[in-house]
């Protein structure tokens, strides 16, 4: 049995002011589940009507009745109203690779996140709303809405962006699953989506209780990382030192750890090489468990100066130059960034010197 018991009067309201006769209106309530019918005396006319007897989970029928003026002895009924118990509920499951969460669940304000390329999926469940014939629209669905906001891609922002509409639906009771989802940010590729999207479950406005947000969760989105290096090209022959190098990373991804690595011979998926000293970058926790380290919450871009890289390829060949980054995506296998195969061979600069030397004097 609920106890909601306020009932809003309106046209009934009205009919019975203008009857006149208020002292001799009352409001008879029929419990829709046991078919029980109550007479109730109506005295205060003009606002909301609070029944003494609560309303069940089927709801309940109330009607206005008031007798003639003067030599009219007559009952009239006035006006009808169908109340139902309805206390509606949402909650919304965003299912992400990335494990992070910030803010409780269970409160339903809480923000998840995940790559721009990656899926996820969401679960909604809708609860505590009437189907019966005759509900108004508050009584029947909860209002879902998703919103978007770009951030700005240099700082990860959302301030002074403007959010706008994706898509908007009435949901009533049950669950549904949606997905497996990508991004719709307005980026001009699904990997440079930046920004967020909120899924927001509103009660409509009914019985003096404005609309009301249930629950209003966030997937954030952030960008796919991107590596670059300068002064160096794919199939470049070095014949002396190599140069100075200058590692570029953007969008590093919150939870992650990102390395260059260098190996002998042509590139190969998945092969692991030597990591090349003062190029790792390590963010989260999960990377830094017992380190202190400041955690971040949006990408990091980062440039890395490495003037000792001929010291990792001192014998004459090919090798692999890579960047590697790891994230929760891909059970945290390492994806490549950047891979650049070049080849040294001091031979030819050596040759050239030889001959130079032995040149015969004119």
């Amino acid at each position: 049995m609920n106890t909601l018991q306020t009932v809003l009067w309106s046209s009934l309201v009205c009919g019975a002011s203008l009857w006149g006769q208020t002292s001799d209106a009352f409001v008879r309530q029929t419990d829709l589940a046991t078919g029980q019918v109550y007479d109730l005396p109506y005295t205060t006319p003009g606002g909301a009507y609070t029944a003494p007897l609560p309303v069940s989970d089927l709801g309940a029928k109330f009607e206005l009745f008031a007798r003639g003026t003067a030599w009219d002895t007559n009952i009239y009924l006035l006006d009808t109203k169908l109340v139902y118990a309805y206390a509606p509920a949402a909650t919304l499951t965003i299912s992400s690779e990335d494990p992070y969460v910030f803010g409780d669940p269970t409160s339903g304000t809480y923000v998840k996140r995940t790559r721009a390329d990656r899926p996820f999926q969401l679960t909604t469940s809708i609860s505590g709303l009437v189907t019966a014939q005759g509900a108004g629209t508050a009584e029947q669905f909860v209002y879902y809405t998703v919103q978007a906001l770009n951030y700005d891609p240099t700082t990860y922002s959302g301030l002074s962006q403007t959010p706008y509409p994706l898509h908007a639906y009435n949901l009533s009771n049950g669950n549904l699953s949606w997905g497996p989802l990508y991004h719709e940010l307005t980026s001009s590729l699904l990997t440079n989506g930046c920004g967020q999207q909120t899924y927001t479950f509103v009660r409509y406005a009914a019985d003096q209780v404005p609309d009301t947000i249930l629950a209003q969760p966030t997937m954030q989105i952030w960008p796919v990382a991107t590596a670059t290096v300068d002064k160096i090209v794919g199939g470049q022959v070095f014949i002396d030192r190599i140069p100075m190098l200058t590692f570029t990373m953007t969008h590093l991804y919150p939870d992650s750890r990102t390395y260059a690595q260098i190996y002998s011979g042509p590139a190969v998926l998945g092969k692991v090489g030597t990591i090349i000293t003062g190029t790792e970058r390590s963010y989260g926790t999960y990377y830094n468990p017992t380190q202190g380290v400041t955690p971040t919450n949006v990408p990091q871009n980062v440039s890395i100066a490495i003037d000792n890289l001929s010291g990792y390829a001192s014998a004459d060949g090919i090798y692999t130059l890579e960047v590697i980054t790891e994230t929760p995506f891909f059970a945290r296998a390492g994806e490549r960034l950047l891979n650049i195969t070049f080849e040294v061979d001091r031979v030819i600069s050596s040759r050239g010197s030889l001959s130079t030397a032995e040149k015969p004097t004119p």
